[in-house]
């Protein structure tokens, strides 16, 4: 079976084996014409050709009637086209004088791709280029055509500039579905196993774009948590870790937009559900020692319908909330339709939430005008620390970001008298 088969993967090497890093994205230009035709206008705009070698430039309509043909790792294989082209692709923007010419020697190619009778390209993978040998980028003379003509001139790419390709690809409407889903996976597959051929390790080399930026929360989280399964995505919130405690389930750095600049939000959303907030209000929470210049604190009331959040109030007094739900923890539990008015009643009684125009219009759209027999009581606490887009690119650029990160979620956890030393690095 063709190793580019999608389920043919290697199981005798590593994932971090540079064959992987191959027959990886081999498979992305094979399923994906976007990434193909980037990388075939990335190859032509680096290489040099000779017009007095009587050397050619092909382009893709000239070769769109051809057959197409990718694959890795052949040992010696059979070319007959009229060119062959030698590729390089690395760490580095390497420079060379050293020509390109057929040798006498047992070859394996990491990747091969054909156009019919017009055009071969031999492919060497070196993703640290103090591994590369220049002399491997000579094609073997063994099962190539006497008439074949060999370009002159390598091709070097960088890695950097392939992956920067495939990250502008994922912002063009025309990129979407199964195409989409591939480019994404190759680029989290670089992420987590080639880290050093990312280019975007730092907010402040992402330019503002969101893309990247979501890019580099889910790497900076990934750098701050012991057990990388810990971080996932919330479609609707953003990349979040999850937690083992159980007055809160979720930590999330989520990026917000300002008008033209941008912001990360350090989110830790206590007693979201019934059960969370029971615990939560008896690990008898305090947040006297957050400052109010440093944390937005917010209570966060809401009814719930099994895991479907519905209406949620606003309040004034933070302490005020969390000393209520100590003393009445008893009113945490599942109440019947019929009692919603009343204790929504002693709960703006109590200056415990504010029951404004929009709240009741809230309640009447979602709640009373529906056949809900029964709600859930979820009296929620949030704070959030913020980050400005700026400050986030100057600490992450100083390698700083990661441990201020570290020492707020420490901070924030201290409210139920925990930390994070189940599931942070130190």
């Amino acid at each position: 079976m063709n190793r580019l088969n999608y389920f043919n993967p290697y199981s005798s090497k590593s994932e971090s084996h540079e064959d992987q890093l191959t027959r990886a994205y081999l498979v992305v230009l094979k399923h994906s014409f976007h990434a193909f035709s980037t990388f075939f206008e990335y190859c032509k705009n680096k290489h040099v050709v000779l017009p007095e070698k009587d050397e050619k430039a092909f382009s893709l309509i000239e070769l769109s009637e051809e057959c197409w043909e990718l694959d890795t790792q052949r040992a010696n294989p059979i070319i007959e086209t009229n060119w062959v082209m030698s590729i390089l692709i690395t760490d580095s923007n390497l420079h060379t004088t050293k020509q390109i010419k057929a040798v006498q020697r047992n070859a394996r190619y990491d990747g091969i791709i054909t156009f019919g009778r017009n055009l071969t390209m031999i492919i060497e993978n070196k993703p640290a280029s103090y591994n590369v040998w220049f002399d491997q980028l000579n094609p073997s003379n063994e099962n190539l055509d006497k008439e074949s003509k060999i370009y002159c001139n390598p091709v070097v790419l960088e890695w950097k500039e392939i992956i920067k390709h495939l990250n502008s690809l994922l912002n063009l409407q025309t990129v979407s579905g199964y195409e989409k889903m591939i480019i994404e996976d190759f680029l989290s597959f670089v992420d987590a196993i080639f880290p050093t051929l990312n280019p975007y390790d730092n907010f402040s080399l992402c330019k503002g774009n969101e893309t990247l930026i979501y890019r580099r929360i889910n790497n900076l989280l990934l750098e701050i948590v012991q057990n990388p399964d810990r971080v996932s995505y919330h479609r609707s919130w953003g990349y979040y870790i999850s937690v083992p405690y159980n007055s809160i389930r979720k930590i999330g750095l989520i990026y917000e937009r300002v008008n033209e600049d941008w912001e990360l939000q350090l989110q830790l959303i206590f007693s979201d559900t019934q059960n969370q907030a029971w615990e939560f209000y008896n690990s008898n929470p305090s947040i006297d020692h957050l400052s109010s210049k440093e944390w937005w604190i917010s209570p966060n009331f809401h009814f719930s319908f099994m895991n479907t959040n519905l209406v949620w109030f606003n309040s004034t007094d933070a302490n005020k909330f969390i000393d209520y739900w100590k003393k009445n923890k008893n009113e945490i539990y599942q109440h019947g339709i019929e009692h919603i008015p009343e204790l929504v009643k002693q709960l703006e009684s109590n200056g415990i939430i504010t029951y404004d125009a929009k709240a009741q219009k809230n309640m009447n759209e979602k709640i009373y005008s529906k056949k809900y027999s029964t709600l859930n009581v979820c009296p929620g606490f949030g704070i959030r620390f913020t980050i400005s887009g700026k400050d986030a690119e100057l600490l992450d650029k100083s390698g700083k970001l990661g441990q201020l990160l570290i020492e707020k979620i420490n901070e924030g956890l201290s409210v139920i008298h925990w930390n994070g030393n189940k599931f942070l690095k130190k």
